[in-house]
């Protein structure tokens, strides 16, 4: 589905369902260099679950135009207005990985209407070593291959997809690969200028949940520490023997730990600490 939102025309992948008036809505916010394929099959299963789903392509990423926003702020400012306008009543759980968690973190004090916020793979501040943003900035190979050696555990690297023929280090490098030049570097240097995620984590008033990978490299769960500090009541669940490409390396794992999250927001409980 493509809507408009100021001027620019977004994709927003909405799980193969129609979006129906009042019911709450989950949105899913990517990584740098990504698109919401990223999230195709969590959407699919919450679209038949009661939910209008908003996997969105943020702008001058996957089918959406424009160019990349510079920053956390303009980005969660932006998403908050494709929710406000185009699905506005009702609930909204926000999901995010990685930037996107920072997106959804500014999305989830911004919206009133917020019901819960999901960060997965994240970290405050969120640094990008230089030689990575270096190299981002110059469109080489080298940062893509730096993302996807970083970004996946050993296992993964090695193979042992349950679905046979699937690399997901490959499928991750092909993914950034489509990204248009200069993409990878203003998502990256938006992570690692952003600075006020503490002030902000003290205004969110929905539940929160941290979904952090074990054998994450990029955003090592000792770096959520501050969040999980400065998020009034949040909730951790951590998966083991996964890197930081949490949905494809272990979708099973992040499934089941997204739903615990979504369904003890939804009965005003909470996840396991």
């Amino acid at each position: 589905m493509k809507l408009q939102v100021e001027g620019q025309s977004i994709y927003v992948y909405q799980g193969g369902e129609a979006h129906q008036a009042g019911a709450p809505t989950l949105c899913f916010i990517h990584g740098a260099a990504m698109d919401h394929t990223v999230w195709t099959l969590y959407a699919r299963y919450w679209a038949k679950r009661g939910f209008n789903v908003a996997a969105i392509d943020l702008p001058g990423h996957g089918q959406s135009d424009g160019e990349p926003l510079a920053t956390i702020a303009h980005s969660a400012r932006f998403v908050a207005t494709l929710v406000d306008q185009h699905m506005p009543s009702g609930d909204v759980y926000w999901v995010g990985h990685s930037m996107g968690s920072l997106i959804a973190l500014e999305c989830a004090a911004l919206v009133e209407r917020s019901k819960a916020l999901v960060m997965m793979g994240t970290a405050f501040p969120m640094k990008v070593g230089e030689p990575l943003l270096n190299s981002a900035k110059a469109n080489e190979q080298m940062a893509i291959d730096i993302v996807s050696l970083f970004g996946h555990s050993f296992g993964s690297q090695l193979g042992g997809n349950p679905v046979a023929g699937i690399h997901t280090q490959t499928l991750a490098e092909r993914l950034m690969e489509q990204a248009s030049d200069d993409v990878m570097y203003t998502d990256l240097n938006a992570c690692h200028t952003y600075d006020q995620g503490l002030d902000t984590a003290g205004r969110v008033n929905c539940a929160a949940f941290l979904i952090l990978a074990e054998l994450d490299r990029m955003t090592p769960p000792r770096a959520a520490q501050p969040l999980i500090d400065g998020l009034s009541g949040s909730h951790v669940i951590r998966l083991a023997d996964c890197g930081h490409m949490m949905m494809t390396e272990k979708p099973e794992q992040t499934h089941l730990a997204l739903l615990e999250c979504i369904e003890a927001a939804t009965a005003g409980g909470t996840a396991r600490k």
